[in-house]
């Protein structure tokens, strides 16, 4: 019985630890501002205004997310044309030679999460 309990109590704590994880895009914002002023060598004036753009694409993010009337096709479209608003107003920061990287690196790994969704259910 004790170990009963003890388990019950460990899946609720788990539960709860979970659930706080993710509910905050701005540091993701941060994080991604930081790892494009390393990756590709932003100048101060540039890495504040991707650092705004991308702040403000993370609430535009969070609030699509959150709206839960949406339909979820509907909701994709408006995911699509959130990234394509955004990859516009990086490419307007950036360099010819900073987009390139940048959008070579964003290539690679829009290829390495679909090789990672496929394999989910082929476990052998």
């Amino acid at each position: 019985m004790k170990k009963n309990m003890m388990w019950v109590g460990l899946m609720m704590l788990s539960t709860i630890i979970f659930a706080q994880r993710g509910s905050d895009r701005g540091p993701n914002s941060t994080k991604r501002s930081e790892k494009m002023k390393t990756e590709l060598k932003l100048n101060d004036d540039q890495y504040a205004k991707v650092k705004v753009i991308n702040e403000k694409f993370a609430a535009s993010h969070t609030k699509l997310r959150s709206d839960t009337a949406l339909t979820i096709g509907t909701a994709r479209k408006r995911q699509e044309k959130l990234k394509t608003e955004h990859d516009a107003q990086l490419k307007s920061v950036l360099t010819e030679a900073q987009w390139t990287q940048w959008s070579a690196r964003k290539t690679k790994n829009e290829g390495d999460r679909k090789k990672h969704k496929h394999g989910r259910g082929e476990r052998g």
